[in-house]
């Protein structure tokens, strides 16, 4: 599966393989490229606002420039056609600022930070990464072999909580039955008989 996203001068592409996501970020300032295990992606994101606030005071200083000259043709008693030439020029420069205004969803992994644009395609990028994570995360928890310690079963629970890879009460769920296992393997062990005196 790939995706592929556009906003201005930044392009994203991501491309879901078995194990790993490539992810490609490019904008003016360059490209970066990385490959990252779904394990390894962090749960915690965070969001980043591209703004040209130079336009956007820009367009202000012009809107207000133009407010003063209608406002002066007007007392002048000449208001012409040209008289709202700056304010226009000043609206036409806050549409071009809205326009131009880009929010990202970010997720710093190790190997890089993965950029995803805040479009139509968003939150299905995001829901495929988020879903192929949290199903590396539990193969990973599966695959494991925890022996007679429930306590580092209990831990690694805990971890995939925290991981957001399973929900809290999915956890302690998980969690009641690790203990309660564990004290039916203890109360087994109790019944058998001790060693007999002759």
């Amino acid at each position: 599966m790939e995706f592929a996203q556009k906003r201005m001068a930044t392009q994203t592409w991501f491309t879901f393989e078995e194990h790993e996501l490539n992810h490609r970020v490019r904008d003016n300032s360059g490209e970066l490229s990385f490959t990252v295990d779904y394990a390894a992606i962090p749960s915690n994101r965070r969001i980043v606002f591209s703004r040209n606030n130079w336009l956007r005071n820009v367009g202000l200083i012009w809107c207000v420039l133009g407010v003063i000259q209608i406002g002066l043709a007007f007392m002048g008693g000449n208001p012409g056609l040209g008289a709202g030439f700056w304010l226009l020029i000043g609206l036409g420069c806050l549409g071009f600022y809205r326009l131009t205004w880009s929010e990202f969803t970010v997720l710093d992994a190790r190997e890089g930070s993965i950029w995803i644009i805040k479009d139509k395609q968003h939150d299905e990028i995001l829901g495929a990464i988020e879903e192929r994570r949290k199903s590396h995360l539990l193969a990973w928890y599966k695959g494991l072999d925890f022996g007679d310690n429930p306590e580092a079963e209990v831990e690694a629970i805990e971890w995939l909580v925290k991981q957001k890879a399973i929900s809290k009460d999915e956890g302690d769920q998980r969690i009641a039955e690790v203990r309660r296992s564990h004290d039916l393997l203890l109360t087994h062990k109790d019944d058998k008989p001790g060693p007999q005196v002759h």
